[in-house]
Parts: C-alpha cells; structure tokens; sequence
C-alpha cells in the first residue's frame, strides 16, 4: 500500500490538491492509496502523542496509514525555507521502527521559482537519518498557484511531470 502525506495541517492547501491528483493518479493504475492530510490530525496530538504516549485518536491514524504502508509519498510545501512543522512533530511521534525499510518519494510546492528545493532537501535528511529510502526523482512545482485549480493539479505539464515520477515510483 502507498500512502499519499499533504504534509501541511493549512486548511484547503495547494498541498492537498496536489496529493488528491496524486491518490487519482495512482488509482486510475490500480494501486491500494491512503491519503492522508496532517490537517485531520488531532489538535493536541504534540503534546498528547509524544514520547511513547499515544491517545487512541493518534493511534488510529498510525495504524490506518503508516503501519501498512509500504511507500509514503509526501507532498511538501516550503514554508519559510524549510518544511513545516507539523510535518517535523508528525514524524517526531511515531516509532522509528514503523518507519526504518519503507520506501519514500517526496513532492516540493511552493509559490516561488525552486519548487520547494530547500523542503525536499531538508526532509530527504530526515528520512534518511530514520533509515527511508528516498526516490531520487522529486519533482519541484514552482508557482503552484498557476498549476492547480479548486482541487487538483490543472496544468498538464505538470501532471505530465508527476505522473511520469509515480510510475517510476510504484517500481522503486
């Protein structure tokens, strides 16, 4: 199974249409998908989920998403020349050992020219520290607010773009 991360808990983030391309995408191809917004985390998950204590709300969410995900993709905005951090807390409250072997591709958005470079760049060290494999392909949307429309990704080169990584992806 893959899960799809629209690694921003923003309310109707460009992240989320992104990932909802993403999860059609793949589903058109036949592929199990999750897609799962930090945005429906549980408020309070920081401070209530961290160091091995876990509400059940939390739980649910780690064993709905992660636990039988082989691959994650995550779609990562730049948010102050970096990735956000609720996506840095996420990570940070679940087991190492749920994460170590599973297989990574990640998605850079950002409103500026280098497509979340700086994001990917960071998080790619992130992963790798808790033993995930990073897909070497990632693609960079620059300007997303011209490539999406209310929903999903509208600019054909760009869903040219992410498509082509997706299918390489499945075989990595």
């Amino acid at each position: 199974m893959i899960t799809i991360v629209s690694s921003t808990n923003r309310t109707n983030s460009n992240s989320f249409k992104v990932a909802t391309s993403c999860r059609e995408i793949l589903l058109l191809k036949n592929y199990k998908t999750e897609l799962l917004s930090l945005e429906k985390l549980p408020k309070d998950f920081v401070f209530n989920s961290s160091f091995g204590k876990r509400t059940n709300e939390f739980e649910n969410v780690v064993f709905k998403y992660i636990h039988p995900a082989d691959k994650l993709i995550f779609i990562i905005p730049e948010y102050n020349g970096s990735f956000p951090g609720v996506l840095k807390a996420f990570i940070d409250t679940l087991d190492f050992i749920n994460l170590s072997g599973k297989k990574a591709a990640l998605i850079g958005l950002s409103s500026g020219h280098a497509g979340g470079l700086r994001a990917l760049d960071q998080f790619t060290h992130v992963l790798h520290h808790l033993k995930i494999e990073v897909f070497s392909d990632k693609p960079k949307l620059s300007g997303i607010e011209k490539l999406i429309d209310n929903k999903q990704i509208s600019d054909d080169k760009a869903i040219a773009r992410v498509d082509g990584m997706l299918e390489k992806f499945v075989g990595f």
